[in-house]
């Protein structure tokens, strides 16, 4: 499957004549800088001309400057397409490297998705790309323009910079498959839309969310009192990789991620990676005694 895709999108439904005027007025303002900044980034030369070199473009999205209008569309919380903080991401799971990133609302509906394709297809949705930086955006498209790599957005245009597009396997990547044809018919209901199919070179396997930005990352309220998180060194009686939910004198173990994926569609915070230390103060803090903490555990206390 390949690792670059289009991620330009149309505008949307109903835009009117002079909303195309005003969004092109300001591609001849963006456009220029965006491709003096990529002469600074190491673009190689031939990057200003037209986005039809991308076979990606969407009815009305004719060059470089528009392409990078475009994507100004996606734009949230004051942040910059490829550049944005961990710390602004949610932590999910990908097969390329450094990606595994999505902004906090795509995240949530991700879990709630893969939940219902689990159960309908057979088997977890993986993703094989997230988030995608800046620099690995440079990196795809000197490739596709030296000959040497596939399909590239421009740097900077790519909706996976934005943390809100993701490349799915799990047979997703194949037209046809049951697994897409499920994907196509019940992904947008968890807000995700199946974008690639509209490409002038489809990529089945590519899906954006496209519901519209509510807030800052975590804007969600936890009201429960929760918290997921794993805790990856070796601890007495449970070996290592322990994931849990933790409350008020409330511990579950969950052995399949898939049930702690439940409680992060719901939008209780998820904590990876956390020290044994850390744990057992968190452990004591919360009145949970250390002698619940085992394989299976499922303690409650009032």
């Amino acid at each position: 499957m390949p690792l670059d895709d289009s991620d330009s999108r149309s505008l949307p439904a109903g835009a009117s004549v002079l909303d195309r005027r005003r969004l092109l007025a300001y591609a001849g303002a963006v456009g220029a800088a965006a491709v003096a900044v990529g002469a600074a980034d190491g673009l190689r030369p031939r990057s200003a001309r037209a986005a039809l070199l991308l076979a990606e473009a969407t009815v009305g999205v004719d060059t470089v400057e528009e392409a990078v209008a475009q994507a100004a569309l996606s734009a949230w919380g004051g942040q910059s397409n490829g550049r944005i903080p961990a710390s602004m991401l949610e932590l999910v799971p990908a097969s390329v490297a450094g990606s595994g990133f999505l902004r906090d609302d795509a995240a949530r509906q991700f879990f709630g998705l893969g939940l219902a394709f689990q159960s309908a297809v057979g088997r977890p949705l993986r993703i094989t790309e997230g988030y995608r930086s800046y620099d690995r955006q440079v990196d795809y498209w000197n490739r596709y323009q030296a000959g040497t790599g596939n399909l590239a957005a421009y740097p900077g245009t790519s909706n996976h910079g934005w943390g809100i597009s993701c490349d799915f396997g799990s047979g997703v990547e194949t037209s046809g498959s049951s697994a897409k044809r499920w994907m196509d018919a019940n992904a947008p209901s968890f807000g995700w839309s199946p974008t690639g199919n509209t490409f002038s070179r489809p990529e089945p396997w590519h899906f954006d969310f496209v519901s519209a930005y509510t807030g800052p990352a975590n804007a969600v309220q936890n009201d429960s009192g929760l918290i997921a998180l794993r805790v990856p060194e070796a601890m007495p009686g449970v070996g290592t990789s322990y994931t849990c939910v933790l409350g008020f004198r409330f511990l579950r173990h969950f052995t399949t991620i898939e049930k702690v994926n439940a409680f992060r569609a719901i939008g209780v915070p998820y904590f990876d990676a956390i020290s044994r230390s850390h744990f057992e103060l968190l452990v004591d803090a919360l009145s949970i005694p250390r002698s619940a903490v085992v394989t299976d555990a499922d303690y409650w206390r009032a």
